[in-house]
């Protein structure tokens, strides 16, 4: 290849096509059960042997080498046995001295395929603070071809690499921007998910004019980053949002019934069973200012049917004539039918009976003029497919839910059919899935499904309801 220019600009995206390591020997090749590359790495003359496991030829779909002023990424894209995704090593510039580029090694993760067109995150298991000057190295480029977009480019260890430039559809110029999961995933890592304080929830909410919105999660849900892309959607439409927050700990308490004996007859209540919850929808109401008389209910999953519960047995009659709407997203409003084996696993242990008995259907409209929407999806069919994850989870939770789940359509969680309310409004959509979440019972936060399109992506095809 030509010599490059004098500080040529390599940023943007970059496939690697070869490396040549005339210094294997000494750790450039790694294998994470061989014993010397554990040695190499320890002794600060290979890399991690971790990178094995995904950068074997069998394993291995793409490398590819994302630059900028401020970073030097590198991501590999792979395939383990049934297990697709990406590992993601992240390093901030040091310094650039013409075609030479310092870099330094701040963390990685994986990035791995998971159900409803999303992936998850898992931390990359190296502690690259600890390592200290060890996580630094230095890439040149030696030689460049600005016609077919190969570069050659020197590594700190002597390895030499050969990249070809990524570029877009229309191949006219270099591709700049990292992939939207990756980016995604890196704002998530670079920044500690929390709560909003009651200050920055008053300030953010202040001047929006519309109705005020209480937000309802779902099962696991409440904790830090689980809304927040929702609760920002709803802001720029002038709702102010009040969330129910709810931690693991709060979620870990309903543990209490299960040593029951309404628990095992199956005829939990829910004030007592889920009384960290009402309380949590307490507070938020209290956090709404005075001058907010009216609200709505905006509710996700089980937060539907909690809700439901709340306003029958714990809201004054002055707060409910204070609550216009209600709107469901995804809510198991039905039962199984009661000769169903379902019903009697039931694993809402009486909860749902107990709700649906009292307060069937859309029950506080004619009293106190809440109007109520179930907004519902069909993206998903449940089938016992094995090669296909997402029916497969479809039918086994519609089952559990409405006593049948093969060629159900829902959610991928929640079946239509199972989601409406007698009496209520209802929107179905068709390629929105249940959550862009995967609970985790005891964790601080949830795990996100990055790139899931759920309810709040289509927020405009239900928003007139609140």
């Amino acid at each position: 290849l030509p010599d490059p220019p004098t500080a040529l600009n390599v940023d943007g995206g970059w496939s690697l096509l070869a490396t040549i390591s005339p210094e294997a020997e000494k750790g450039d090749n790694v294998d994470f059960f061989d014993a010397n590359s554990w040695k190499n790495y320890v002794g600060g003359t290979g890399p991690s042997p971790f990178q094995s496991l995904v950068t074997g030829s069998s394993r291995v779909k793409g490398l590819t080498q994302w630059l900028s002023p401020t970073n030097f990424d590198n991501v590999v894209e792979f395939n383990v046995g049934p297990i697709e995704g990406k590992l993601v090593l992240k390093a901030l510039l040091e310094s650039s001295n013409n075609n030479r580029r310092t870099f330094r090694f701040e963390r990685g993760f994986f990035l791995i395929k998971a159900v409803w067109g999303g992936t998850v995150t898992l931390p990359y298991p190296v502690p690259f603070k600890l390592l200290g000057d060890r996580a630094v190295g230095w890439l040149e480029t030696i030689g460049y071809d600005e016609e077919t977009g190969f570069r050659a480019a020197l590594g700190n260890k002597g390895t030499k690499f050969i990249f070809q430039e990524r570029v877009t559809s229309d191949k006219k110029e270099r591709v700049i921007s990292v992939p939207t999961d990756i980016a995604i995933a890196s704002e998530m890592y670079a920044t500690e998910a929390r709560h909003e304080t009651d200050e920055e929830e008053r300030a953010r909410n202040k001047g929006l004019t519309e109705r005020a919105v209480l937000l309802c999660p779902q099962q696991f849900g409440g904790k830090p980053g689980d809304y927040t892309i929702l609760t920002k959607e709803l802001r720029q439409r002038g709702h102010p949002v009040y969330l129910a927050r709810i931690s693991a700990l709060d979620w870990l308490s309903i543990t209490k019934s299960v040593f029951t004996k309404a628990y095992f007859v199956g005829e939990l209540e829910p004030s007592v069973a889920l009384d960290f919850y009402m309380t949590a929808i307490n507070k938020a109401l209290e956090r709404m200012p005075s001058d907010q008389n009216e609200f709505s209910i905006l509710s996700h999953s089980i937060g539907g049917w909690v809700a439901r519960a709340w306003l029958g047995e714990v809201a004054s009659e002055d707060t409910r004539k204070r609550c216009k709407k209600y709107v469901s997203l995804g809510t198991p409003h039905v039962a199984p039918p009661e000769d169903s084996i379902m019903a009697k696993a039931d694993q809402t242990r009486g909860l749902l009976k107990y709700i649906n008995d009292r307060w069937p259907g859309a029950f506080w409209k004619n009293d106190y003029g809440i109007d109520y929407t179930c907004v519902a999806s069909s993206a998903v069919t449940g089938k016992l497919a094995f090669n296909n994850l997402d029916s497969v989870l479809a039918f086994v939770s519609y089952f559990a839910l409405i006593g049948e789940g093969n060629n159900v359509k829902g959610d991928g969680i929640t079946p239509v059919d199972g989601a409406l309310l007698e009496n209520a409004n209802s929107i179905v959509l068709d390629d929105v899935y249940h959550a862009d979440v995967l609970p985790n019972p005891i964790g601080r936060t949830n795990s996100k499904l990055i790139e899931t399109r759920w309810y709040a992506n289509k927020i405009d095809e239900w928003i007139e309801a609140l």
